[in-house]
């Protein structure tokens, strides 16, 4: 989807799914919005919409979700009357699920960057352990408290009323002894395409194989080479398209560049994907080198592959040796 420049919101709907007492809470009036509410409410879209584990679904042009979506569209009385047959899929749902928790079901009418969206969020309450006193006796049982501010979305069921598109974010729940998601498989049963972190793994996991096997980049190692093209394809606004990049990467040797494009469409990425948000952060910024004898070291990605402050010398029986440089001080954590 990608980061978000300007969002909207129109109206805002909170249903309550009491798992616990078997029934569904549903709000008859629009949520108020104010400076402080509507902080709240952009925060929880904003942690929705641009969640890398966020997946889109190919569907028929009919689904229900994506009709569902334009009549919630329309007018008020729509979007109450959709968002309550939606509740009661998801209670439905939830109440087969073994310890399914209480939740609030968040229903969002926005733009986003100019495109109108209708989005379901559903935000799980969460147990934590507190101390009952019975008889002179103490107990420790669990207990369901609101979800905070600052908690995630578990959930979500994300449409574009404008260009026909539908989103999901799941979560696992124990489910027949098992964790597993219910959200596509049990209710919409759509073609899932790769999140974008399933893309970003997919991409470490291909450079590093072709690394491996042909030593494309000798000096400084694949990896280190795609991480800083994606931050600088984040810092200049452009589209991070991971076929592009580690083609771009592997270019160097014909077999390595043939066999991963090979592999990366193998694995779901062709030519036109995309990773609208693409990963940041320390992760992105710095690289590690590990040596066999479990040596650790950590520095910033483009110090790294520039040289800069550290060299790497091969000695005549085959090892090699770091040497780090310009240190001023050293603090040991």
């Amino acid at each position: 989807m990608g980061n978000i420049n300007t969002l909207i919101i129109n109206k805002i709907l909170v249903h309550f799914l009491d798992q616990e007492h078997k029934k569904v809470h549903t709000s008859q009036e629009f949520a108020a919005l104010n400076d402080t509410t509507r902080d709240y409410y952009r925060k929880r879209v904003e942690k929705a919409l641009n969640s890398n584990q966020l997946k889109e679904l190919t569907v028929p042009s009919l689904h229900e979700l994506l009709l569902r979506g334009e009549q919630m569209a329309e007018n008020d009385e729509n979007f109450k009357t959709q968002a309550k047959e939606i509740s009661e899929r998801f209670f439905n749902l939830g109440s087969h699920i073994e310890a399914m928790p209480n939740a609030n079901i968040i229903y969002v009418d926005c733009y986003r960057d100019g495109v109108h969206m209708i989005a379901a969020l559903k935000v799980d309450y969460k147990y934590v352990p507190v101390c009952v006193f019975d008889d002179d006796n103490v107990r420790i049982v669990q207990q369901q408290l609101l979800p905070t501010a600052a908690g995630k979305v578990d959930e979500a069921i994300v449409m574009d009323v404008d260009n026909k598109k539908l989103w999901i974010l799941e979560k696992k729940y124990l489910i027949d002894g098992k964790m597993a998601t219910y959200l596509n498989s049990q209710w919409i049963k759509g073609e899932e395409n790769l999140t974008d972190r399933q893309k970003f793994n997919t991409m470490k996991k291909v450079v590093n194989k072709m690394d491996s096997q042909y030593h494309v980049s000798k000096d400084t190692g694949a990896l280190p080479l795609m991480k800083q093209e994606i931050n600088e394809k984040v810092m200049n606004n452009e589209e991070v398209k991971p076929y592009e990049i580690v083609q771009k990467i592997l270019e160097k040797d014909y077999q390595a560049s043939e066999e991963s494009g090979l592999m990366l469409k193998d694995l779901g990425i062709d030519e036109r994907s995309v990773i609208s948000v693409a990963p940041t952060g320390k992760t992105m910024e710095t690289c590690k080198l590990v040596t066999d004898n479990d040596i650790e070291i950590q520095m910033p990605v483009d110090d790294y592959v520039a040289g800069l402050n550290i060299e790497q010398v091969h000695n005549p029986d085959g090892t090699t040796s770091i040497i780090l440089k310009n240190i001023n001080e050293i603090v040991i954590k």
